[in-house]
Order: structure tokens, then C-alpha cells, then sequence
């Protein structure tokens, strides 16, 4: 798990919202992932304004795809910014296995970052966003 930054202290995230983008792997990783935090006694909401961690599952195949999962990271990290200050934001898929060692330093508003080897350690990457 690669950290940027350093969120306000709050208490462990119970609710757990995800955008999941790109292919049907993708689809398939959010459902693991999904189902292992629910397993683990967390809660699962549709609303990323309600979740206390937001989880962006990003696609890097094409430019498209990396575009698409960038503008969604930095418009969650606004949105928090504006209406849900204290939310921690981890990207995972493919954009931070493919850029691992960059990211952190190009998106310093993101608390973690998971890479695909990461989806069965997704319940500890959240509590400790």
C-alpha cells in the first residue's frame, strides 16, 4: 500500500462506496472486493457522499481508460474537499499497479493506493486510509 497523505483523524470507516471503471475484470474485482468488505463488517452504500471511504477502481488498457480513471480520481478528491472533508479516497486496479512508484507523487490528495495483487487486503487498506 503506497500513502500520499495524511487525512484528519477520524474514526475508522464503516461505510465503504466504490466507482468501478473500465472492463469486466474490473467489474469482477469491485464485486471481490465488495464482498470481502461486507464480509469483514463493513457497510456498502451506492452514495459516495455517504460513504466514509470511497474506493475508485481504475483502468489504465488505453489513454482513454487512464484519462477517464485521473479526471474520476481528482473529481472525488474535489467533491470530498467541498462536501465530505475526512473521507479517505484509495484508488485501486490497474492505474496504481501499472504506476505504483509515481502515483503517490503525482496525486498527493489520495490516502491509498492498491494495486490488483492488493484486492484480498482491501478491508485493511480502508481501516488504515
Amino acid at each position: 500500500v503506497a500513502r500520499s497523505s495524511q487525512r484528519n483523524a477520524v474514526a475508522a470507516p464503516t461505510r465503504v462506496g466504490l466507482i468501478s471503471l473500465g472492463c469486466a475484470k474490473n467489474l469482477v474485482d469491485a464485486e471481490v472486493m465488495l464482498g470481502s468488505l461486507m464480509a469483514d463488517g463493513l457497510e456498502i452504500t451506492n452514495e459516495p457522499a455517504e460513504a466514509d471511504a470511497l474506493i475508485v477502481n481504475t483502468c489504465s488498457f488505453i489513454d482513454t481508460a487512464q484519462e477517464e480513471s485521473v479526471d474520476t480520481i481528482l473529481e472525488s478528491a474535489e467533491y470530498r474537499e467541498a462536501k465530505r472533508p475526512g473521507q479517505a479516497l484509495i484508488v485501486s486496479g490497474c492505474l496504481p499497479q501499472r504506476f505504483r512508484k509515481e502515483l503517490p507523487k503525482l496525486m498527493p490528495e489520495v490516502d491509498a493506493f492498491m494495486g490488483v495483487d492488493q484486492i484480498a487486503d482491501v478491508s485493511r487498506i480502508v481501516r488504515e486510509a
